[in-house]
């Protein structure tokens, strides 16, 4: 089964019409959300399968571990959750994510964010120690597939990112490039730059012979932004 229909939802259709498995991915899509009615919605939804046998996949955030966001509603939310899964579902695999890119136009998203704001020359302000991860909707597909239909990581909460740390300097240089356009900004001595527990994650890579190149951050902004 599949809830949800956004960006996440959109690379596990194909459990649509599993009944062992629910893909929970209705989730509060906005980390700067503070509206507690989405919350609440969020978490009436997560309770409806409670009951159910089957495996529940929920979607949590990598960036739980950023010190510098830890009072957020959103992350705290997100932890909340995290504990009423772990405690009262039979079985499931919560996986904390890093930001996905994809074919999407949902204007909280990171990249989405700042390719908006670069393109259409808008002045933002930069946090110069804010550190990302990155992951194509694609990739993140096709290898979180596997590690549900392998059996290997039941119950389990799993850091899924790759090892390509990029400061979000970094990232708003990439797009500079690609859009051919200096970025407006100014910078703000801020934000977090925190290390998953990835290991679990980075040895499956291995098992599966998948390779993270070393361009894969400015290939990957290439692929969704360049012909924006």
């Amino acid at each position: 089964m599949l809830v949800g229909r956004g960006l996440i939802a959109s690379a596990f259709n194909h459990y649509s019409d599993d009944s062992k498995v629910v893909v929970f991915a209705s989730g509060v899509s906005n980390s700067g959300e503070s509206n507690a009615a989405e919350f609440e919605r969020e978490f009436k939804l997560l309770q409806q399968y409670v009951s159910s046998n089957s495996k529940l996949i929920y979607f949590s955030t990598c960036s739980v571990m950023d010190e510098s966001l830890k009072e957020s509603a959103y992350i705290r939310h997100k932890l909340s959750v995290e504990k009423y899964i772990s405690e009262n579902f039979y079985s499931f695999i919560i996986f904390r994510l890093p930001i996905v890119v994809g074919n999407n136009v949902n204007p909280f998203t990171l990249t989405n964010f700042l390719f908006n704001k670069i393109k259409n020359s808008e002045k933002f302000t930069l946090f110069d120690k804010a550190h990302r991860y990155l992951i194509d909707i694609d990739d993140l597909g096709f290898i979180l597939s596997n590690m549900i239909d392998s059996g290997e990581f039941d119950n389990q909460i799993l850091d899924i990112c790759f090892n390509n740390r990029i400061s979000i300097l970094e990232l708003v240089s990439i797009f500079e490039k690609i859009i051919n356009k200096k970025a407006l900004y100014t910078i703000r001595e801020s934000g977090g730059c925190y290390t998953p527990n990835n290991i679990k994650f980075t040895n499956y890579l291995k098992e599966i012979n998948f390779q993270v190149q070393p361009t894969y951050n400015s290939n990957l902004i290439e692929k969704y932004y360049s012909n924006r």
